[in-house]
C-alpha cells in the first residue's frame, strides 16, 4: 500500500511461492515480526533475512557491485558513443550484447537452480500442495531445462581465445 510496511496480506502475496501453506507463511509472519505490530517494515525483513544469508551475502555483494559497474560502462557509452568511430562503436555494440548475453545465461542457471529447488521441496511434501496464490510464470522460462551451461568470455573461461562466442 506504499506506506513503506507490509500487512500479512502483502507479505503473503509477496512471498507466497506455491509451497508454503497460508498457516506456514502466516508463523513465519510472526517470527519476523518481533515488535508484534502486525506490519513489517524494510529493517525487520532486512535483520532476518540477513541471519539467513551465508553463501548468498557474497553473491549479492559482488552482484551489488557489478550492478554498479554496469552502469558507470553504460553512463560512460552514453556520453561517448556519437563521437566514436564506426569501429569503436561496433566494439560497443557487442560489449553490450555479450553482457547482455552472460546476465541471461546467469538468469537461466538461477532459473534452473530455483525450479529445481521448489520440485525437491514439493516431491518431500510428497506432492504439490494449493497455492495460496498463483506463481508468476516468466516469459520465455522453459519448465523442462535441468542445465544451462553459462558461457564466460573471462581468462578462465576454455573458451577465452579460442574465438567461440
Amino acid at each position: 500500500s506504499d506506506d513503506g510496511k507490509l500487512s500479512f496480506d502483502e507479505f503473503k502475496a509477496y512471498f507466497a511461492d506455491g509451497i508454503l501453506s497460508g498457516e506456514e507463511l502466516h508463523e513465519l509472519f510472526h517470527t519476523i515480526d518481533t515488535h508484534h505490530t502486525e506490519l513489517l517494515g524494510f529493517l525487520l525483513l532486512s535483520e532476518y533475512f540477513s541471519q539467513h544469508l551465508g553463501e548468498y551475502e557474497n553473491v549479492l555483494s559482488v552482484l551489488e557491485d557489478l550492478n554498479i559497474t554496469i552502469l558507470k560502462a553504460m553512463d560512460k557509452t552514453k556520453k561517448d558513443y556519437q563521437e566514436a568511430s564506426n569501429l569503436e562503436q561496433f566494439v560497443t555494440r557487442f560489449l553490450l550484447k555479450e553482457t547482455l548475453n552472460q546476465l541471461q545465461s546467469l538468469q537461466a542457471s538461477l532459473e534452473c537452480a530455483m525450479e529445481t529447488t521448489e520440485e525437491q521441496t514439493r516431491q518431500e511434501r510428497q506432492g504439490p500442495i494449493k497455492p495460496e496464490v498463483l506463481s508468476v510464470q516468466w516469459p520465455g522460462k522453459r519448465s523442462a531445462r535441468r542445465l544451462q551451461r553459462n558461457n564466460s568470455l573471462s581468462p578462465n573461461s576454455p573458451h577465452f581465445n579460442t574465438g567461440m562466442v
